[in-house]
């Protein structure tokens, strides 16, 4: 039997089986090659000075712009103090201080001009001073290498590893060991 359009229903059924077969390879391809690379891991990209470093965006709760913020007497030199942040209180460390590990001792920043990466890992947050906010970067997680041999290695404990983005090696910060300097 043939439809008035000339098209029989076994013709269109294997274009059905056809097109549902070229979709499905289509999705297999896809996921072949996601698993070659591995899944993707998404990373704010920032500097602090002349270096560039990144954050696992899952950890990332905000940027924002620093507002006020009141200095704690007695607290540890990497805590520049604790800010209103949409009606909670952030602890905002200076990440400058903290990625120098007391090796140098690094003037009170200034928050002019700067912005502040809320991170949250573990049950703690803190909010981390920083200089500029480049991007937010997507790179398979293979593309994730071992920290350096030129970083020092007191600083070593402070990174997961290094990437290279944006025609540079980056360094892929630790949350767990940032928020506990």
């Amino acid at each position: 039997m043939v439809s008035p359009e000339g098209v029989s229903p076994l013709d269109e059924a294997r274009e059905e089986l056809l097109r549902e077969a070229s979709i499905e390879a289509e999705a297999s391809g896809r996921e072949k090659a996601q698993e070659e690379s591995g899944p993707a891991r998404s990373l704010l990209v920032f500097s602090v000075g002349a270096e560039w470093y990144a954050v696992d965006l899952v950890h990332v709760r905000k940027v924002l712009r620093p507002a006020r913020i009141a200095r704690v007497s007695g607290a540890s030199p990497e805590v520049l103090g604790l800010m209103n942040c949409q009606g909670e209180v952030l602890c905002v460390l200076d990440l400058r201080r903290i990625l120098s590990s007391g090796k140098e001792t690094a003037p009170a920043a200034a928050t002019e001009g700067k912005f502040i990466v809320v991170i949250q890992h573990g049950g703690k947050e803190a909010g981390f001073l920083v200089d500029a906010v480049r991007d937010v970067t997507e790179l398979p997680a293979s593309s994730v290498h071992p920290v350096l041999d030129s970083v020092d290695p007191s600083r070593a404990r402070l990174f997961e590893g290094t990437v290279a983005c944006c025609g540079q090696f980056v360094g892929l910060l630790s949350p767990s060991a940032c928020l506990n300097p």
